[in-house]
């Protein structure tokens, strides 16, 4: 049976889990979960571990979590399959904050209907995935997939077991919880919340950001059962907070690695064993269930159509046959094709002169845009944000900082503040994100000696140069069209200042045809 690694890190601690693979078949040989002291290299363990197991040249797979990739759903019409991945790419493009022409974006359709494709999008930069390779080169290990964290795990628990309609699936890290939310078998919700740093609040913590995500996805019920990945023994507080504020009676923990094959002794097992969850899916859906996965390594394409062979032979024959029948025809017709030519020609030659003046009026007005994209209006930025802020007994803003792209265009408002309580956070992020503002937060971080306002946040309002060339040619437009409108009229106004022709007196009318009034009119006039 081939052998493969699967891996995870973040900057506390390296998740390793060894299995032997074929088929659907996964045979847990190891798994590791090694601390990385403050300040250590992930790269420096990792090698460590490969060389001390002698595992170099093995098959890798590796998750990452959110924050290397920017995750969200859209919702696109219904298209042909092969036409679906093209236009995932294009909407990420324009929506995402990050995302740019090289992003890497994959996806995971959740749900499909005759009005629309809902799924889920994620894009990552290429530098976070020259980071992986870097780390997979170092220890001379050879990356197969490198896949969204939160979706392997619950790949691995959807194919395996018998799912009620509505199952949530927790995934308790070091400092994240990941909660995944399917519906009849299927993912339709996936959301990353950042856990208090003290244990004695975790548990509230995490019930409470579980009835927040159902929320957000729309999910009004109750959730048929909870999955806790792990041991009912770690994990027992966690189960009965849930329980009391979830009003759920199905919570349970699960090992992962009753869900797969064990060639080595349960009590080697590290004791937070769902942490190796995702990696535990990972290695069982690489060959059986690729397409559960959103796989940055290997992303959806458009299916390459392979060439017909056949019917490039009769294309090729056919036209060359035609020639051959009117070739004479043809002959007789060269004559007054080169006088059309020539006409042609002489055309397109007198038509050059404007075509370049065009172009060098259309290159000195881009480069015009292109300087006043990075003319942000912090003012009306400023109001936007006052106006869709939650109320001040909620948050307080504490500094405002605006940057402009000079080179690209539009630019980035730094908001930091407080709150007193984190779900204000993304109260504050739905009101602010939109078609033309993207948001990123930091995350946040509670103050233990402050206020009510214990919550501190740091966001980034993203404002592309793209809007801000839109927003100025709309409010040119509408400055022209008043502009028009008020000429228009004045043109149409009435004069009152003189009277009609018909009603003027006789007598200025016989002096007006005198000679001596025409030549003083004259004279006038000169």
């Amino acid at each position: 049976m081939p052998k493969r690694i699967a891996l995870d890190y973040d900057s506390r601690e390296l998740r390793i889990v060894v299995a032997n693979c074929s088929g659907s078949k996964v045979q847990v040989t190891d798994a590791q979960v090694i601390p990385i002291p403050e300040n250590g290299s992930v790269s420096e363990k990792l090698r460590g571990y490969i060389s001390g197991q002698g595992l170099q040249k093995t098959e890798t797979l590796v998750a990452i979590g959110r924050g290397k990739a920017e995750l969200r759903e859209l919702q696109l019409p219904p298209v042909p399959e092969d036409e679906l991945p093209d236009m995932v790419r294009f909407q990420a493009i324009r929506s995402f904050a990050s995302a740019s022409e090289r992003a890497i974006v994959d996806f995971l359709v959740t749900r499909r209907t005759n009005e629309n494709n809902t799924l889920i999008a994620a894009a990552v930069a290429p530098a976070e995935m020259d980071k992986v390779r870097e780390l997979c080169n170092t220890s001379e290990l050879l990356p197969k997939r490198i896949a969204l964290r939160p979706l392997t795990a619950a790949s691995l628990y959807l194919r395996t077991q018998k799912q009620p309609p509505i199952c949530v699936m927790i995934d308790l890290l070091t400092d994240d919880a990941e909660i995944v939310i399917a519906r009849d078998g299927k993912v339709i919700f996936v959301r990353t919340v950042r856990l208090p740093s003290e244990e004695r609040h975790r548990s509230g913590a995490i019930a409470s950001e579980l009835h927040r995500t159902m929320v957000a996805c729309g999910e009004t019920s109750t959730p048929d059962r909870i999955v806790v990945w792990g041991t009912g023994t770690v994990h027992a507080g966690d189960i009965a907070a849930i329980k009391n504020t979830i009003n759920c009676d199905d919570v349970q923990a699960v090992n992962p690695f009753d869900l797969v094959g064990l060639q080595i002794d349960r009590e080697a097992l590290p004791e937070h064993v769902g942490r190796l969850a995702p990696l535990v899916g990972l290695l069982a859906s690489d060959e059986t269930a690729p397409e559960t996965l959103i796989d940055f390594l290997n992303p959806r394409k458009k299916p390459e159509v392979e060439p017909d062979r056949v019917r490039r032979i009769l294309v090729i024959a056919g036209p060359i046959a035609a020639v051959f029948l009117v070739g004479f025809f043809i002959y007789r017709q060269f004559a007054e094709w080169d006088r059309k030519i020539a006409g042609a020609t002489n055309e397109v030659n007198l038509l050059l002169p404007s075509s370049e003046a065009a172009d060098e009026s259309i290159a000195r007005t881009e480069a015009i845009d292109q300087f006043l994209d990075a003319d942000v209006n912090w003012l009306d930025e400023i109001r936007r944000l006052a106006e869709k802020a939650p109320p001040s007994d909620k948050m307080i803003v504490r500094n405002i900082s605006g940057t402009a792209n000079i080179r690209g265009g539009g630019g980035t408002l730094r908001v930091v503040g407080a709150v007193t309580e984190p779900g204000v956070i993304d109260e504050l992020e739905a009101s602010l994100r939109d078609e033309t503002h993207g948001v990123v937060g930091k995350g946040s971080q509670e103050q233990k000696d402050q206020d009510a306002y214990a919550w501190t946040f740091t966001e980034s309002i993203a404002v592309a140069g793209e809007t801000i060339r839109n927003t100025r040619y709309s409010r040119m437009a509408e400055q022209m069209q008043q502009a028009e409108s008020a000429a228009d009229a004045a043109e149409t106004e009435p004069s009152t200042d003189s009277a009609p022709a018909d009603e003027m007196p006789e007598e200025e009318s016989s002096e007006q045809d005198s000679p001596e009034n025409a030549t003083e009119s004259a004279e006038v006039e000169a």
